[in-house]
């Protein structure tokens, strides 16, 4: 009795050794789990697990997921105690862009209004709307778990906006009725103390320009006053034109006119007045000559008519508060070249026959002249001359003209009625734009002669004819 009595308390003794070591194990077991963070669609609980992969510790912990969800580390990545795993849930996404664009259905892994935009390629600017569920949507509210979304966008109009940190204008994005509301919507607030074209209460319309630029006091000094302003303006000049003292014509300022507004709002206007005259002279025309064997001598024709230039002088004159600072004439130069006239003269010699009081006489030229008349003692000087260029003496019979044709015709036989026959041999002043002739007398026969009358050339015709007359 008494060895079963023993052999009973050892069995006991036994099971109960092996039970506290099975306990042990467990507990063991049980303690050597990794603490895990799962965060679920931002929401964060701690699970305790003996499972590596990311896969099975969801799995154990009875959290369902789909192959669009986004899970990080990936499923088959292993962590190790104190690892967060994130499973962000795949969201339907249906949005309306707005201005025309065809709506939008896609998945997103985003939690916030703007991130979810950010996965259609789109971003908000400052004014635009976001709407869910007929509600405006900040664009930093958090979703949380939310399965399917129906997104409005209104997005804002662009507009251009000129401040003193961009004067060229940047690109705006704004909405509203008014240029106010288009304003407030791109972040820009307005107060009293700045200046805003156009004004506040327009009508705000896409594609405009707005000016938003701080009033400044400014004193201006001008033909020696000083005038104290307020006005706006992205450089000097526009501030001066707003304040109602523009530069005129070639006005400066100092600032010059691009440059900002001085810190001081201090300007000095310099009154500068610029004039031009010009001096200038014609230059007649030449007359380009062709002959034409079956034009009459002394005949011609005009081909094309041409016209005269023009040369001369610029001067400048400058003046800065009333008192000259340059004054420069510019080099003579051809303002207008002149044009020359295209003509033909006659070739063809006709010898005729002219019964005359002295006389049938024969002539090969007949022109129309202007006639005076001279003697040793009326020559038109103080003294009496009675010698010639031709070395004859004055006397009826002789005959001047200019040097020009008296080089061309000196010698030459001719006729003039009421006067006779003579010979051109000598030389005189002329009348400017006319042929002209004097006809030579002695002092005792001398007859006035200021008319107009014929002058004929007579033959034999010379061998080197003069066939245009200057």
């Amino acid at each position: 009795m008494i060895m079963k009595e023993k052999r009973k308390q050892l069995c006991t003794f036994l099971i109960l050794g092996i039970v506290m070591i099975l306990c042990g194990i467990g507990l063991l077991y049980a303690s050597a789990g990794k603490n895990i963070q799962l965060v679920i669609n931002g929401e964060t609980r701690l699970i305790k697990t003996h499972a590596s992969r990311v896969a099975d510790i969801l799995s154990g912990a009875g959290v369902p997921y789909s192959t669009s969800d986004q899970v990080r580390p990936g499923l088959d990545q292993r962590v190790r105690t104190g690892q967060r795993i994130s499973l962000n849930r795949a969201a339907k996404v249906h949005l309306d862009p707005g201005n025309g664009i065809q709506p939008l259905d896609y998945l997103s892994h985003q939690r916030f209004g703007g991130n979810i935009l950010l996965d259609a390629g789109l971003r908000l600017y400052p004014g635009d709307r976001l709407y869910w569920k007929g509600s405006e949507l900040r664009p930093d509210f958090d979703l949380g778990a939310v399965s399917e979304l129906d997104l409005e966008l209104r997005q804002a109009e662009v507009f251009t906006l000129i401040t003193e940190d961009f004067p060229e204008g940047r690109t705006a994005h704004g909405s509203g009725q008014s240029v106010f509301d288009a304003l407030l919507s791109a972040g820009i607030s307005v107060s009293k103390s700045m200046l805003v074209l156009p004004d506040p209460d327009t009508l705000f319309v896409p594609g405009m320009t707005v000016e938003v630029l701080p009033l400044r006091e400014l004193t201006v000094s001008v033909n020696g006053k000083l005038v104290t302003t307020v006005s706006a303006g992205v450089n000097v000049g526009e501030a001066l034109a707003r304040a109602g003292l523009p530069l005129n014509g070639s006005d400066v300022s100092i600032p010059s006119a691009n440059e900002p507004l001085p810190a001081d709002g201090r300007i000095l206007i310099v009154p500068v007045s610029d004039s031009f005259s010009m001096k200038a002279e014609t230059i007649h025309r030449e007359t380009e000559w062709t002959p034409n064997p079956d034009l009459d001598l002394d005949d011609t024709k005009l081909i094309t008519e041409g016209s005269d230039g023009l040369r001369g002088t610029f001067t400048r004159t400058r003046t800065e508060n009333g008192e000259m600072v340059l004054n420069e004439t510019s080099p003579e130069t051809v303002l207008v070249q002149p044009v020359s006239n295209k003509a033909e003269y006659g070739t063809k010699i006709n010898v005729r026959t002219l019964e005359t009081p002295d006389g049938p006489i024969e002539y090969y030229r007949a022109v129309k002249v202007y006639a005076t008349s001279y003697s040793p003692c009326r020559s038109g000087t103080t003294s009496c001359i009675t010698g010639t260029a031709s070395g004859r003496k004055v006397q009826k019979g002789v005959a001047a003209v200019t040097s020009s044709w008296y080089n061309q015709f000196g010698g030459q036989s001719i006729y003039v009625p009421d006067y006779g026959k003579a010979v051109i041999a000598d030389v005189g002043g002329g009348i400017p734009g006319r042929y002209w002739i004097d006809l030579a007398y002695e002092d005792d026969n001398f007859e006035g002669w200021s008319r107009e009358t014929m002058l004929y050339f007579l033959t034999p015709v010379p061998a080197d004819m003069v066939w245009v007359l200057q």
